[in-house]
């Protein structure tokens, strides 16, 4: 929006009005480049403190060194095997993967210069410093004037929640969540729906729409089903020119059309994501232990009353940024017939009403595609977004009103509001990341003076094969809540080592992660089930004979266990028919009961269509574990394969003990071999009597390499076609043009001049 001229008696622009808009790219770059540099300086602990913070970023960091051991060992690094957390589990099978990916192609391109923990903790400080000139970028692209986009980039560093996983500070830095694979999705969306929207209105521009969209859902797959329900919400956006119902139809219409087309465009490309998720959900967990607001949300009650008292936006301060949403609103709805005012609206809106969650709207709700699976309480994302562009407008008001007048007091009046608003604002997010800085400082001297630790992380990674056991995340008052080393679990920096441990850390989307809250540390049978060949516990703590002492390593001790390994040869009498939502009450009985101690594993036929009366356990087992079943003879341990030498003495299954995915293949002694589901999600292959030669390898399905190819084709395509239909649109206009010039009869003199200028090209 351009300011209105203000003009003198002489008819000349006024001076304040005059040299601000001489001025104002400079003093728009100026206020985007300070937002800029204040998250540049005080986040840089962030990079100085060499150390990785202990919350989702060790999940990132361990996903990044599986994507880079993919890479260096040949194999898919869309789909590898990661196996230090659940039993192992297939994690971009079903996680959005491309920052991981990203930052492992260049580790590898770099050969390997830059640690990847350093590689993580820049890219993390580089995103949420750079992240004003998103919001800047696409203020412009949606058609507001340059100082409202960069009050927008202002503002974007402020937003304050109490860690409900906005836009704010605490998602992403070392005190917060350190939620990676979002922070790339919240730079990414902005800019995503401003050239989508621009496709909508123009019907073109689908090259970069198509990747933007395509790149923020692979970034989180949340951000990107929020982009496509925002741009649904904003093909309902039209010119106020639009009175007749005909022409507003017709506009209507052919968003509609571009929508779609965009949509199935972005689905293409992404294909060799989302499909293998769709064939392959019944194996992708939904945690029992997750609370509801996380797939519900909160409900009106409390996200309103959130909103009236500021903690949306101003968690634990006055609600500056609070009031200015709603004068931002206020100002857009009297600014309505300007289409860029109903965008902020809409945005907010829309994303205030689907954060209510399903706790309000019951079963209208599921009305919305996926909606049982999604994290609703994610949704505040869409509300952090549409408030920054609200504030936006809100800022910019008094400076637009100032610069229609004539006093250069006006604008410095409009200044003064500025600063007195903001400053105090700007203040509390300075202390709040000081606090963030003596944290990083602090952590990092407690963990560098246990050298103990150090040396047992060594003797782990030495010692054979097997998991370690140093407690669980949820288990309810347990010895390891209290084994800390400063403000850190033990068991965390175990799991941030690249151990293989026992216990659900850091991801729950293995079906195996819910049962391990039912692991008896006073049962051998249940350390042998998992492999748990290892404990580490404090030197205090008691344990059953069987669970022996290796080693001592200052106040950390080191125990050992005998269990079969990696692989059992185990029977199966029971066959258990059922879906996601019946797998862990019957997993926690067979878990409870003698079944693991005699072997006995039902085979599981997990999301099989079945009557309410079909599901759960069916067939005889065994009251003992009978005769020997035999022996593993030898294992192999690799990063997405197992082998083993075993001889038989009875019909048996061979298990290994890894989370069961389809995309398991097996041999045995060198011929393709089926595999089964066992209890609790393990993977099992039936030998026959006799010595076998048995390898199980994670190998995903041809068809995803294919239709990542065809996606990447048609990415290509979508760049060339736009750019040969602008082409071949210009040379059929112009060979319109040419005949319609040669049809028409033109005076003497036209006719004249046309032959001159041959003539002179010749």
């Amino acid at each position: 929006m351009t300011a209105p001229n203000t003009v003198d008696n002489n008819g000349e622009l006024a001076a304040p009005s005059r040299w601000f808009h001489r001025r104002e790219s400079l003093i728009s770059y100026a206020l985007v480049l300070f937002a800029v540099a204040f998250n540049l300086y005080y986040l840089y602990p962030e990079v100085a403190g060499d150390v990785i913070a202990r919350n989702d970023n060790v999940f990132h960091l361990l996903a990044i060194e599986m994507a880079v051991e993919a890479i260096t060992q040949g194999q898919d690094f869309t789909d590898p095997w990661e196996s230090s957390m659940g039993m192992g589990f297939p994690l971009f099978h079903y996680y959005q993967h491309l920052p991981q990916i990203t930052l492992a192609l260049v580790h590898v391109l770099t050969l390997g210069v830059i640690p990847l923990a350093d590689m993580l903790n820049w890219t993390n400080y580089l995103l949420l410093s750079l992240f004003p000139l998103s919001i800047y970028w696409s203020l412009r692209c949606f058609g507001f004037d340059q100082l409202s986009a960069a009050l927008g980039g202002l503002v974007a560093p402020l937003i304050s929640t109490s860690g409900i996983f906005g836009l704010s500070f605490a998602s992403y830095v070392f005190r917060g969540w350190g939620i990676y694979t979002q922070l790339w999705a919240m730079l990414l969306l902005p800019p995503a729906l401003a050239l989508s929207y621009r496709v909508l209105q123009e019907g073109r521009g689908y090259f970069w729409a198509t990747l933007l969209l395509a790149a923020t859902l692979l970034s989180h797959l949340i951000y990107g089903y929020m982009a496509f329900l925002t741009l649904g919400v904003l093909t309902l956006i039209h010119p106020a020119r639009l009175s007749n119902p005909k022409s507003f139809m017709e506009s209507m219409w052919r968003r509609w059309n571009r929508l779609i087309i965009l949509f199935l465009l972005v689905v293409v490309v992404t294909s060799y994501f989302l499909v293998p998720i769709f064939l392959d959900l019944p194996y992708l967990n939904r945690s029992i232990w997750h609370t509801p607001t996380k797939y519900d949300s909160y409900g009106y009650s409390l996200v309103l009353r959130g909103l009236a008292v500021g903690d949306l936006f101003d968690f634990n301060r006055f609600s500056s940024l609070t009031y200015l949403v709603a004068v931002g609103f206020v100002i857009c709805l009297l600014r309505w017939r300007n289409e860029r005012y109903r965008i902020p609206v809409a945005i907010f809106s829309f994303w205030l009403l689907l954060f209510f969650g399903r706790t309000t709207w019951g079963g209208l709700i599921d009305l919305l595609p996926m909606s049982r699976d999604i994290h609703m309480s994610r949704f505040i994302g869409g509300v952090h977004l549409g408030g920054i562009f609200l504030i936006a407008v809100a800022l910019a008001a008094p400076w637009r009103w100032a610069l229609s007048r004539a006093r250069v007091w006006y604008v410095a009046a409009a200044l003064a509001l500025t600063l007195l608003v903001l400053l105090p604002v700007y203040s509390e997010r300075r202390s709040y990341l000081a606090q963030n800085a003596a944290l990083i400082k602090e952590s990092q001297a407690l963990v560098a003076e246990d050298d103990d630790l150090t040396a047992l992380f060594e003797q782990l990674k030495q010692l054979p094969p097997g998991r370690v056991w140093s407690g669980h995340e949820r288990s309810f008052d347990h010895w390891s809540d209290r084994y800390l080393v400063g403000p850190v679990k033990v068991r965390d920096l175990l799991q941030a080592e690249g151990l293989d441990m026992v216990g659900k850390v850091y991801h729950s989307y293995s079906l195996n992660s819910d049962v391990l809250i039912d692991f008896d540390e006073q049962r051998w049978e249940h350390y042998n089930l998992y492999n748990a060949r290892y404990v580490v516990a404090p030197e205090d703590q008691i344990f059953p004979d069987f669970v022996r002492p290796l080693q001592q390593f200052g106040r950390h001790r080191l125990y050992q266990v005998d269990t079969t390994g990696y692989f059992d040869l185990v029977g199966s009498g029971l066959e258990f028919v059922g879906g996601r939502t019946d797998f862990y009450p019957a997993a926690s009985a067979w878990l409870a009961s003698e079944l693991p101690s005699t072997k006995q594993h039902p085979t599981m036929l997990l999301g099989r269509p079945a009557n309410k009366d079909e599901r759960g356990f069916t067939g005889k087992v065994e009251a003992t574990a009978g005769p020997s079943r035999g022996t593993v003879l030898s294992e192999e341990v690799g990063n997405n394969y197992f082998a083993a030498e075993v001889t038989v003495e009875r019909e048996s299954l061979l298990m290994l003990k890894a989370t069961y995915h389809p995309n398991w293949r097996a041999t045995v002694d060198g011929v393709k071999t089926d595999t089964v589901m066992l209890m609790p999600s393990f993977v099992g292959v039936e030998l026959s009597p006799g010595d076998h030669k048995v390898r199980m390898e994670y190998r995903p399905r041809r068809l995803r390499v294919i239709l990542l190819g065809f996606g990447l084709l048609t990415l290509s395509l979508i760049a060339v076609g736009e750019k040969r239909a602008t082409a071949l649109s210009s040379r059929f206009s112009a060979g319109i043009f040419a005949r319609i010039s040669g049809s028409v009869k033109w005076p003497r003199s036209t006719r004249r001049r046309r032959r001159q200028r041959r003539r002179i090209r010749r």
